[in-house]
C-alpha cells in the first residue's frame, strides 16, 4: 500500500510504503507526482518505509521508467526507515540523482520533515 500526503505550497510529498505496492497504486502516485513536479518544478519527498512487501512487476517496470524521466526533478529525499537495505539501496542510488539524500530512524521523523522544509544548502537542522 501506498499512501500519499502532499503539501502543495511547499512542494513537498509524504509518502508511506506499508506492504505490496500494486500497479494502480504505483500509477496513481506517479500522477500525482508529475502534476506536482508541473507545477513546481523540483520537489522534495519524504519516504516512510514501514514494511516493504514487494512490487507487482508491472509496477516497478513503471517506477524505474518514473525515476529516470526524472531524476533531476526531486531536490531533497529523506528516507525514514529502520530497515537497513533500505538505507544501502538510496545510498548506492545517490551517484546517479542530483537531489541531497538523508536518512532517519522511525523516531525521528519531525526532524525528517524539518530537514525537507530547510532550505538547500543551508546548515543542517
Amino acid at each position: 500500500m501506498l499512501d500519499y500526503k502532499e503539501d502543495t505550497d511547499a512542494g513537498i510529498v509524504e509518502i508511506t510504503v506499508d506492504g505490496r505496492i500494486t500497479r494502480e497504486e504505483f500509477d496513481d502516485v506517479a500522477a500525482k507526482l508529475e502534476a506536482l513536479i508541473a507545477r513546481h518544478g523540483k520537489i522534495r519527498i519524504l519516504e516512510i518505509v514501514n514494511d516493504f512487501q514487494g512490487i507487482e512487476t508491472s509496477a516497478f517496470w513503471d517506477d524505474l521508467k518514473f525515476s529516470l524521466r526524472h531524476l533531476n526533478d526531486f531536490s531533497k529525499c529523506a528516507v525514514v526507515s529502520d530497515k537497513q537495505w533500505v538505507n544501502l539501496w538510496s545510498t548506492l542510488l545517490r551517484p546517479f540523482i542530483s537531489c541531497e539524500v538523508e536518512h532517519f530512524e522511525p523516531d525521528e521523523i519531525e526532524m525528517a520533515r524539518a530537514w525537507l522544509a530547510w532550505p538547500e544548502g543551508s546548515a543542517d537542522v
